[in-house]
């Protein structure tokens, strides 16, 4: 039998019944008494201490205090898992059949408006939108085998797509990373498959380079994928087998989870940690924000905030994506 119950927190563990869900019977396994435990972890996408909406703008972002509107919030989670206070991983199973998700990987989508034809086709999303964006998804769904006798001390999971389905048939893909499909918007033209995260604003007044007096832009992006990959969707498409990329640029974060009162919370992803050392108005070569190439300017600063090496230089002094990812309660704003 199953538990089912929203992700909870409590000190030194996880609240896992009692918390807005119902609960079964339950049974153990023949060599512990873990409890196969339904679960939904909630994230939210954040700016500051706001929850990031379409159509809306948000001021006092990047060393410029720049003001921006979003024009995407996506992003790609797999491998996530909890972790007891002894250090033993636990996998949380991800449901295949919710929507947004397979068994392996599944897509946020924070972009919360959109504009809908009379067919049901989206036309548009986020920055013009009025109705409710029906690609819509801010939560993971699945199953873990969580033993009561045990604390859990962290949260762990992946922002990326794993090696084998990022280097695969976009069109044959399982949702959501077909393409067409959940994954259009999402994707790269080259080996490396599919940006693992794409963070698009619009600054109020233009984007400008120092080095170019004509150049101006109007948005500044941030797309995370591995970059480096000498096999080509051309050489795959011809039966090459892919090879490993020179950057994978797969962020692992890691929350802890103990120290925190009872009641709900959610993954909080916080986009003025992110680009809190980037001018949002200028850029310096390359495309506009960061594509994450180990040329592009504007990547230092945000890869570090992510804990990424970039340029070969690994990042050092602990693990400063916690500030870009954090524990937020769901009553939150």
């Amino acid at each position: 039998m199953v538990n089912k119950g929203i992700y909870c927190l409590i000190a030194g563990g996880v609240l896992l019944s009692g918390c807005g869900g119902s609960s079964s019977s339950s049974s153990t396994t023949e060599s512990d008494t873990a409890e196969l435990t339904e679960l939904t972890i909630p994230f939210k996408a954040m700016v500051d201490s706001d929850q990031m909406t379409c159509g809306q703008t948000f001021t006092g972002l990047g060393t410029n205090s720049a003001s921006v509107e979003f024009e995407d919030f996506r992003m790609f989670i797999s491998n996530p898992r909890f972790v007891t206070d002894q250090g033993e991983e636990i996998p949380f199973n991800l449901d295949a059949d919710a929507p947004g998700q397979n068994a392996q990987v599944a897509l946020l989508d924070f972009r919360d408006k959109a504009e809908v034809d009379e067919n049901g086709a989206v036309t548009d999303v986020c920055v013009s939108g009025t109705q409710d964006n029906p690609g819509y998804k801010d939560y993971l769904k699945g199953t873990a085998a969580l033993d009561p006798a045990k604390s859990i001390s962290h949260l762990k999971f992946t922002i990326g797509v794993p090696f084998e389905l990022n280097h695969a048939s976009q069109t044959d893909a399982e949702e959501p990373l077909r393409n067409p499909g959940y994954a259009s918007g999402m994707t790269w033209n080259w080996q490396n498959g599919y940006k693992f995260m794409a963070i698009d604003v619009l600054p109020t007044g233009e984007i400008t380079r120092p080095a170019d007096p004509d150049w101006t832009g109007t948005a500044w992006n941030f797309h995370l994928g591995s970059t480096g990959c000498e096999v080509v969707v051309s050489d795959l498409t011809d039966g090459v087998s892919p090879e490993p990329c020179a950057a994978d640029n797969r962020v692992e974060v890691s929350l802890p989870l103990s120290g925190y009162g009872p009641g709900a919370y959610a993954i909080a992803i916080d986009y003025a940690a992110l680009v809190s050392g980037s001018n949002l108005n200028q850029d310096k070569g390359e495309k506009a924000g960061c594509m994450s190439f180990v040329d592009d300017p504007e990547c230092s600063s945000v890869f570090r905030n992510l804990a990424l090496p970039y340029g070969g230089e690994e990042n050092t002094g602990g693990n400063p994506n916690v500030e870009v990812f954090k524990i937020v309660e769901l009553s939150a704003p």
